[in-house]
């Protein structure tokens, strides 16, 4: 009866060391589970976080390319604008100098024209010259001292 005790002891022990470690590992795969879902839990939230700021990034760069075309677009249109302003200087000052060469010319003929015109008519009336002499110089002198 003893050893019929001691082995009912000794069954109930090895049951209780077979439900103790049983439940030892259904804590540790317990234990496991969790560690596993809080690894996943925040690597998905560092993925939403690296996707967000991804994103973040790509509206930046977009919006740097969209101000940098629209610095580009004025720069050119301002570039435009000069080099019109600067055509419409340059035919102006084209367009003046072919007036001053056409007045010049138009001048030059008009004198070659007036020479011409002077050279067929009658030569002017020759004008005298007087001699005038040593002694009436002195004379002339003489008065004005007076």
């Amino acid at each position: 009866m003893i050893g019929r005790e001691l082995n009912k002891v000794e069954h109930i022990a090895e049951k209780q060391r077979k439900f103790r470690i049983k439940e030892e590992e259904r804590r540790h795969q317990d234990h496991i589970r969790r560690k596993l879902s809080l690894r996943r839990q925040i690597e998905e939230e560092w993925k939403t976080k690296e996707m967000l700021l991804l994103s973040k990034i790509g509206e930046e760069v977009k919006r740097e390319a969209r101000v940098e075309e629209q610095r580009r677009k004025v720069r050119e249109e301002a570039h435009r604008k000069k080099q019109a302003l600067l055509e419409k200087k340059i035919s102006y000052h084209l367009q003046k100098m072919q007036r001053n060469d056409l007045q010049r010319e138009e001048l030059e003929e008009n004198i070659c024209e007036n020479k011409d015109q002077y050279d067929t008519e009658a030569p002017y009336p020759k004008i005298k010259k007087t001699t005038i002499s040593a002694s009436h110089l002195k004379s002339h002198q003489g008065q004005q001292r007076n």
